[in-house]
């Protein structure tokens, strides 16, 4: 099989009694983890066929990875006043776009003035022709290693653009900010989704939706709390990306288990991360049709582990996972510069080997 139909198989009842081995998926190889290894990397795959971004998991031996795509969106920045007379511009995600802003430093959305006078500077565009150019591009290498695209979310934009602070406040109070800014950023997501859909010839592809929502060992909200606030949004999207004959998906860190009833109730097929604690045995017991993605630690095993370590994880991992065909291994998040290459090599050596269909 090649990539691109190992990981389609798994979301199929029918194709997963076809599969070879278990397919494997990466959220992205970091820069500096390529640089550090730039001799490695430099005659281990194709640069006319893939560049570096997509040629460095392949090379280690992964068959996906996250792919971005255009936004059906344009947006001005907006420059909004602080306390004490300070200006500062801020972009759709609420955030300063200084130079120096680090990640999730705060966002600054903390009134319906300044929301308002966001939307005021939003603007849907047709992005048709950019994406199906990205996605020719995508295709030329899913054979090799298949792109699954992705989409921002609701949950993590919505707070990254208050601050987890002033998110805190309106969050218990349900405020109107609160709900508006929800929507907002709703609304842009199932643009971008409707966007790519419709530059597509709508043939099956996996849409991640990206939405942090758990820490390590429990969830940022309450799942009753998620499904009054959030699902009805995420409901909506799924049944578009199900309706195109499309495959919904979610991505978060932290360790979601009390969310999986829900997203599987909102229309989601499968989860990358699994970072944060999660049980795989308790995962593959209750929820035997939910896609499995991740669940290598790359906290302890991958970026400190000793090769029996590393090889002990990646058995376990099968052992929980493999029979029900629904497990696509990989790291939980990124591969890093902290992490060393051979450490990547034994779990993929050994994942290859204890991943094999008989």
């Amino acid at each position: 099989m090649n990539s691109k139909e190992r990981i389609l198989a798994v979301y199929n009842r029918e194709k997963r009694n076809t599969l070879d081995r278990v397919p494997s998926h990466v959220q992205y190889v970091a820069p500096e983890f390529i640089s550090k290894y730039a001799d490695y990397f430099s005659n281990t795959y194709d640069q006319n066929l893939f560049n570096q971004y997509f040629g460095a998991p392949f090379a280690l031996g992964f068959d996906s990875i996250f792919a971005p795509i255009p936004s059906s969106i344009k947006f001005r920045s907006l420059q909004i006043e602080l306390k004490g007379g300070e200006t500062i511009r801020i972009g759709v995600n609420g955030q300063s776009i200084r130079a120096k802003t680090t990640y999730y430093e705060g966002g600054y959305v903390n009134s319906l003035e300044i929301l308002n006078q966001m939307k005021d500077k939003l603007k849907f565009v047709d992005k048709k022709r950019e994406i199906q150019y990205v996605l020719n591009n995508y295709e030329k290498i899913e054979k090799h290693i298949y792109p699954i695209v992705m989409v921002g979310g609701i949950f993590d934009r919505t707070w990254q653009a208050m601050g987890m602070t002033e998110f805190s406040k309106h969050f218990r109070k349900k405020t109107e900010l609160y709900k508006k800014l929800i929507s907002f950023y709703a609304e842009i997501m199932n643009n971008d989704i409707r966007g790519l859909i419709e530059a597509t010839d709508y043939s099956e592809r996996i849409i991640n939706i990206l939405d942090d929502v758990a820490y390590r060992g429990r969830t940022m909200i309450s799942p009753t709390q998620w499904e009054q606030d959030f699902m009805p949004y995420y409901k909506d999207v799924t049944d578009i990306i199900s309706s195109a004959g499309m495959i919904p998906q979610v991505h978060t860190d932290g360790d979601p288990t009390d969310l999986i009833p829900y997203f599987q109730k909102a229309g989601f097929r499968g989860l990358q991360g699994w970072e944060g604690g999660a049980d795989p045995f308790f995962i593959n017991e209750h929820f035997p049709e939910f896609v499995v993605l991740g669940f290598g630690d790359v906290s302890h095993i991958l970026p400190y582990g000793t090769e029996a370590q590393i090889k002990a994880h990646a058995q376990q991992l099968m052992d929980a996972l493999k029979e029900n065909r629904h497990f696509i291994i990989g790291p939980s998040t990124i591969i890093y510069e902290k992490i060393p290459l051979k450490n990547i090599q034994i779990f993929m050596k050994t994942i290859k080997n204890f991943g094999k269909y008989y």
